[in-house]
């Protein structure tokens, strides 16, 4: 029997997939599906590999019968979920036995909508996520302050906690915490994970310390955090609980601070060296000046963009500044997300299109030399170009004999960004050839950071100029040192070749030392 290779393709789950359970390369599965007059199979798996496949199925359970007409007949939502869970799969099992901090404040607890955020941080405990919550009560003291008619100082965005608001916070911090620990213990009562039960822990897994006097200003009992019990919340985190700490802690002596759920989830986070940090802000999104809202920003961009802010006290302004905080401490990634979007979290956290605002320490960590596992991923990000007329058409043959030229940058499983690097010793110069940015990720910068990996690698091969031949982006080159050239600049192999139809635009940039 000779199956089908999208077949095959579709029932493992994608091409890596189907390579990775035949112990074959991904280049093979690839000829298998180029047509006879191409030197392939005609989308048609050899005999020889029947039994292979066959065993392969049946290890993982798969059914390899053909169901495509019953499919056709389903619902179109069916075709919607199908996809969505394809696309969610990967990010499954990329976060489990994470550790996340997940930070709210006393607003989202009064909302409406809480229910539905405490059923989805119970869907990530349940998914294997180690989760540690921390949660404010701004809203719920404010009240009791009223209800006492007791006026408090703020300064900097910093409450004055004197004995009596201290006793007033300690009675809100309780009522919070009980109310999230009650949701929590209820979230999956009603779902298909019922019997899967929410341990939660609190307790006293940080040590505060006074904050003193700033300014000429005695907060009191307002605090800060001098130590954080890693041991212990990683013991609980290990034994499946979820750890939920308030924003009251104790000093070594006895004494009681108010502190800020915000810089609790910060330290924690920097000191258990936590995957990520989620805050949920009260619906202020970052945005651009022309009020595009914000994805993926760098820390040095996120200090940049803080520094532009007319007012530094705002709420989107103060969770940008713990964000920093908390990738220069060490957390990779930061995440800022609107706690009024319904399953934002979860779209942020399960979705390649995000729902919030990514802080990262490093602009694009999976930036990389390309490898025959992406040759599909490079020929779906280049072909809407090259129907469009504006890069040369490529065969996955031609780009597997030139894999080792491609650089990267992946997502999630989907390559975002390409480019490649042909080089022409002789003459001391390099071609940078096949440049692509996904429409869906042109705002972050990405090929300006493939760029500046290309001349190094350039750089390292003892090249001094680069050219690119470009039908309509030569102002994005001409931006980044790039100068017009003609065709005698070019090497005499590329000059022979030039295309006098497409007159492309040349430009040449001569090389110097490339900074990160």
């Amino acid at each position: 029997m000779n199956y089908s290779v999208n077949l095959l393709i579709d029932k493992f789950g994608g091409v890596k997939q189907l390579a990775k359970a035949l112990n074959k390369n991904s280049a093979t599965i690839y000829r298998w599906n180029q047509p006879k007059a191409k030197g392939g199979l005609g989308g048609r798996a050899p005999s020889t590999a029947t039994t292979l496949i066959n065993k392969a199925a049946t290890k993982l359970s798969i059914d390899l019968s053909n169901n495509t007409q019953h499919i056709s007949r389903s619902n179109p939502q069916t075709h919607q979920f199908i996809n969505w869970f394809r696309q969610t799969a990967p990010y499954i099992q990329a976060h489990r036995n994470k550790t996340f901090v997940v930070c709210f404040d006393g607003e989202a607890v009064e909302s409406a909508s809480f229910d539905n955020l405490i059923q989805d941080i119970a869907l990530l405990h349940s998914l294997g996520i180690k989760l540690i919550i921390t949660h404010g009560i701004r809203p719920q003291l404010n009240q009791q302050l009223q209800k006492a008619k007791h006026k408090t100082a703020i300064y900097k965005h910093l409450r004055v906690t004197d004995k009596k608001t201290l006793n007033l916070a300690k009675q809100s911090a309780g009522a919070v915490r009980i109310d999230i620990e009650a949701k929590l213990s209820a979230s999956l009562a009603n779902s298909s994970l019922a019997n899967k039960a929410v341990r939660i822990s609190s307790g006293n897994f940080i040590t505060a310390k006074p904050l003193g006097i700033i300014d000429g200003i005695d907060f009191q009992h307002t605090g800060g955090i001098r130590r954080v019990d890693t041991n212990d919340i990683s013991k609980r985190l290990d034994d499946g609980h979820v750890v939920l700490i308030s924003p009251i802690a104790y000093s070594p002596t006895g004494e009681v601070f108010n502190l800020r759920c915000e810089e609790i989830a910060t330290i924690i986070a920097s000191k258990m060296s936590a995957d990520k940090l989620i805050l949920l802000t009260e619906g202020t999104d970052l945005t651009e000046t022309n009020q595009q809202h914000i994805e993926h920003l760098t820390t040095s961009q996120a200090i940049a963009l803080a520094k532009k802010a007319a007012d530094n006290h705002d709420d989107a302004q103060l969770h940008l500044q713990e964000a920093i905080q908390a990738s220069q401490s060490g957390v990779n990634r930061v995440h800022l997300i609107n706690r009024q979007l319904n399953g934002g979290l979860l779209i942020e956290l399960f979705t390649r299109q995000g729902a919030g605002t990514l802080i990262s320490t490093q602009p694009f960590e999976d930036a990389r030399p390309a490898n025959l596992d992406d040759i599909q991923g490079i020929l779906d990000l280049i072909k809407p170009l090259e129907q469009r007329g504006l890069l040369i058409a490529r065969t996955s043959e031609s780009i597997e004999l030139d894999i080792d030229k491609f650089h990267v940058i992946e997502q999630d499983g989907l390559i975002t960004t390409c480019a490649a690097l042909y080089s022409y010793p002789e003459t001391n110069i390099g071609e940078l050839a096949c440049v692509a940015v996904h429409p869906n990720y042109r705002t972050g910068e990405r090929g300006k950071h493939l760029l500046r990996l290309i001349e190094k690698e350039a750089l390292s091969q003892g090249l001094t100029r680069l050219f690119v031949l470009t039908t309509q982006s030569s102002h994005w080159f001409l931006e980044r040192g790039f100068s017009p050239a003609s065709v005698t600049d070019l090497p005499p192999e590329k000059a022979a070749t030039y295309s006098q139809s497409r007159r492309s635009k040349i430009l040449i940039k001569k090389l110097k030392e490339v900074s990160f």
